[in-house]
């Protein structure tokens, strides 16, 4: 049955809001501005870059939530401690939830993207409508459409089948770099490397950690659903040298520069823990990564919530909302996806007008942002990869809305947020990415959003139970 939600004006002005949100903010000073990146780009790079020197001591930072200080041989290995996350229990057989008529005609609009940038000849989605590129964060978000447009009986098992088969063969065939890792960005036409150093003998400039971290769970969730792929799946696996993104217990990535490689820690409160997991299936000990050190309690808004102290700690709701549909662990110290739906229902309530934060493409420069829920000092900001605060944010994240609807499906607000999402895709083809401040969507067509609307759809069809068991 179609909910009704009575629509508000916001009670603040644009120029109010946008005045603390535009506050200033000099820490960014220490953000990277030398990086050459392909133009536009509609991510936040996923990997270590390297950093001002005469702005801050460490010379190394992580466009995604990252860095640490280099290895040291001498240094001392930390004590473990396992609180690494478990998947949800098995459970009972459950009946099949039944969606509703613009549930199912949100799945058909989000699928439409993943028809519209399928590229046969590799097996690989673009990033963002038509820009023919892919990360391995965005190859992970493929395979869970594929799965999800599958279970939601958008297309056939012959034909999820068949795209896997395809994605798994390029994932096994790729160019790695330095002959152990996939490379940051691959082109989606060729499967070859792209960005920098993509034509140079390293095959690129670098891994992330977290964006393989995240692969791996999707690759876990594909063997699980479909044993027939185990196989190719172990193959993929033992051609890549995975140990190399796990040290000392926890998740490292590497950059190439013009001088020199550098190794450093990936990772901050949130996103280390969920890609984190990804390794932890693959068998690699990563309890350092859920360790509670360098972490502090502050108060957002009168709620609660732990803050990550290290640099560059970009705070979204994305990891949580992952997680919770993925993998369905609610328990964990590290895990605030409650404190984070209250936060942002109060908000909304504040506003008059739903604001849910997260990590986002954008339809215009600087072309992607992280809408942070706290990030140095400063709640509801929004910034660009470089470190800037973005004029006219995105305030409303159809992706991560509609990921708490269906995780908070018994609480009148998750209704609202559903209804949000369906109203702001009714004019479109397949679903935008947000909502700016100033009411215009954000239409920056990409596959996260998309995917995420597909798996939380399956998450829900297959009565809440998460996607890494097999239904």
């Amino acid at each position: 049955m179609q909910r009704a939600t009575p629509q508000h004006r916001n009670a603040l002005s644009t120029s109010t809001v946008l005045t603390a949100l535009l506050m200033p903010f000099s820490v960014f000073a220490t953000f990277n501005t030398d990086i050459d990146e392909a133009e536009p780009s509609f991510y936040g790079g996923r990997s270590v870059t390297h950093s001002n020197k005469d702005v801050m001591t460490s010379d190394i930072q992580f466009q995604r939530r990252a860095i640490a200080p280099t290895i040291t041989m001498n240094e001392t290995e930390r004590e473990k401690v396992p609180s690494k996350i478990e998947a949800a229990s098995p459970t009972m057989a459950v009946p099949p939830v039944e969606l509703g008529r613009n549930e199912k005609l949100l799945a058909k609009k989000a699928y439409f993207y993943f028809e519209q940038n399928w590229n046969e000849e590799t097996g690989l989605f673009n990033s963002v409508q038509s820009y023919h590129h892919s990360t391995m964060w965005d190859v992970a978000s493929g395979i869970a459409a594929i799965l999800s447009a599958e279970g939601l009986e958008l297309i056939s098992s012959e034909e999820a089948d068949s795209r896997l088969q395809k994605t798994l063969a390029t994932l096994q065939a790729l160019p790695l770099y330095d002959n152990s890792l996939p490379n940051r960005e691959y082109s989606t036409h060729s499967a070859q490397p792209s960005g920098k150093y993509s034509s140079t003998p390293s095959n690129g400039n670098g891994w992330s950690a977290l964006d393989i971290g995240r692969l791996l769970i999707w690759l876990e969730i594909t063997q699980r659903h479909k044993p027939a792929f185990k196989d190719s799946i172990r193959r993929i696996l033992d051609h890549w040298k995975l140990e190399k993104a796990v040290s000392q217990g926890t998740l490292y990535g590497e950059l190439k520069t013009s001088k020199t490689k550098h190794y450093r820690q990936e990772g901050r409160l949130g996103y280390l823990q969920y890609a984190a997991y990804g390794f932890d299936l693959a068998g690699f000990d990563v309890s350092t990564a859920y360790e509670q050190q360098d972490i502090e309690q502050i108060l957002v808004d009168g709620i609660p919530l732990l803050v990550d102290q290290r640099n560059l700690p970009y705070f979204t709701t994305d990891p949580y909302v992952l997680a919770g549909i993925e993998i369905g662990a609610k328990t964990q110290w590290w895990n605030q996806l409650d404190a984070l739906y209250q936060l942002q229902k109060n908000k909304s309530s504040q506003q008059q007008s739903p604001w849910i934060f997260a990590e986002d493409a954008m339809s215009r420069s600087p072309w992607f942002s992280y809408n942070n829920i706290y990030i140095y000092g400063s709640a509801w900001l929004s910034i660009a990869p470089g470190g800037k605060p973005v004029e006219n944010p995105q305030v409303f994240s159809n992706k991560v809305a509609f990921g708490l609807s269906v995780l908070f499906y018994d609480d009148d607000f998750s209704h609202q947020l559903a209804d949000k999402v369906i109203n702001n895709s009714l004019t479109h083809r397949s679903i935008p990415t947000g909502i700016y401040l100033n009411g215009g969507p954000n239409s920056a067509y990409n596959i996260n959003t998309n995917s995420l609307i597909l798996s939380a759809l399956w998450y829900k069809k297959r009565n809440f139970v998460p996607l890494i068991k097999p239904g």
